[in-house]
């Protein structure tokens, strides 16, 4: 049996209000235990029991090996069931489903069937091709996600498949993770132009909660997910070093409550975006932190890795794109525009920077944001503490000003 959502989830960070926007995080975010923020250290969680397999008919599948391959079996129906006997096969030995083109796969049970999953949990390497298929929770179903990866042995590789509509609660699970959880240590996920859309988690990542875990993201889209913390991904180090990694990617339409409303990543972890737009995500409640994206670890984003239109809203609320505390946020060549912060002290419609973090922008403009309520300050920029360094990066057209009044960025006017 799972602890109880009370011993698993953190205190948010515990930063003293002061004149320069670091703030105490509103009184429904605190749990019952103490202890560091949802960006300080890792959360526990305890380990999944085995699945629980669904009936097959025989003749829906077929399953092939030969002497020293891998298994692979091919789904022939559009069957929730066969679905389920079909990864179960392949889910604690390894192998590869290839789904029937075309299908929507409609999850139904009434209580979860493989602990608060909805598919057999992941233990070893497991590849599942679609076609462009579907794999959703019924409306009428029971609130789960689909898939568990469990390391260090468990290794996904979604290629070209949706999952929708999946929600990792509080009431039956941990709320981690509304389609995807990497649980344990060194689990892997790798979607290859694979959608993830309209998840919910109660607690961390909307779409993936990355815990200790490697992500992989190449041509997908990560779209209207929603979480307490990282609408679309959380990443956590869970006592190692969780990593993300996407590629050619969207991160679009997400939501969160506290921080985070596309990607919030923990001290400790390494996420990296390539060609990967960060568009139209959000955070909303007093004291919200990172429309776009919250992070206390290292982040780089290049190659046209835009931050535009995502907004943090409620009072004190900190970092319309970006919001950055510990570690370093680098930028080249991937603007910062059009990102809104609103809210009586709000701060940083583009970028707000606090702590001993450290943003660095090479030719990666930050402009056309704003910072709207009584007493906002630094429409593109506001660095409460730590630094901010500019190369060939224009900050200018900002509301109602560039760098805040003073100027908290040298340089900036």
């Amino acid at each position: 049996m799972r602890p109880s959502i009370s011993r698993i989830v953190p205190v948010f960070m515990g930063l003293a209000p002061v004149a320069l926007g670091v703030i105490t995080p509103p009184a429904a975010a605190q749990a019952a235990t103490p202890g560091p923020g949802p960006l300080g250290v890792a959360q526990s969680a305890a380990a999944p029991t085995d699945p629980v397999l669904g009936k097959r008919s025989v003749e829906a599948s077929r399953i092939t090996r030969a002497v020293g391959r891998p298994r692979i079996v091919n789904v022939t129906s559009c069957r929730e069931s066969d679905l389920q006997a079909a990864i179960g096969k392949v889910a604690t030995v390894g192998g590869t489903v290839n789904l029937r083109r075309g299908c929507t796969y409609t999850l139904t049970d009434a209580a979860p069937p493989n602990d608060d999953n909805g598919l057999p949990v992941i233990k070893s390497k497991v590849t599942i091709n679609g076609w462009g298929d579907t794999i959703t929770r019924a409306a009428t179903a029971a609130e789960f996600r689909f898939f568990e990866i469990d390391g260090p042995n468990g290794n996904l590789t979604l290629n070209a498949l949706t999952l929708s509509n999946g929600h990792a609660s509080t009431s039956l699970g941990n709320g981690r993770g509304g389609a995807i959880w990497l649980n344990g240590t060194g689990p892997a996920l790798t979607l290859n132009s694979t959608s993830l859309k309209t998840n919910t988690a109660d607690v961390f990542g909307g779409a993936i909660d990355n815990d200790n875990g490697a992500v992989r993201v190449t041509r997908s889209t990560l779209r209207n997910n929603k979480a307490s913390s990282g609408g679309a991904v959380f990443v956590s180090p869970f006592g190692g070093s969780g990593t993300a990694t996407l590629d050619r990617s969207r991160i679009t339409g997400n939501h969160a409550s506290v921080l985070g409303g596309g990607i919030a990543a923990a001290v400790g972890t390494k996420t990296t975006l390539t060609s990967t737009q960060v568009t139209g995500n959000d955070v909303t409640g007093a004291n919200a932190q990172g429309g776009g994206i919250a992070q206390a670890g290292t982040m780089t984003l290049k190659r046209s890795s835009k931050v535009s239109g995502n907004s943090a809203t409620g009072a004190n609320a900190h970092g319309g794109g970006i919001f950055n505390t510990v570690g370093p946020v680098r930028l080249a060549d991937s603007p910062v525009t059009g990102n809104t912060v609103n809210g009586t002290n709000s701060r940083g419609g583009g970028i707000f920077n606090t702590g001993s973090g450290t943003v660095a922008l090479t030719r990666s403009p930050v402009t056309k944001n704003r910072a709207l309520g009584t007493g906002a300050n630094g429409g593109g920029i506001f660095s409460a503490s730590g630094s901010v360094t500019r190369i060939a990066s224009r900050v200018t057209g900002n509301r109602p000003n560039n760098c805040g009044s003073p100027s908290t960025v040298p340089g900036c006017s």
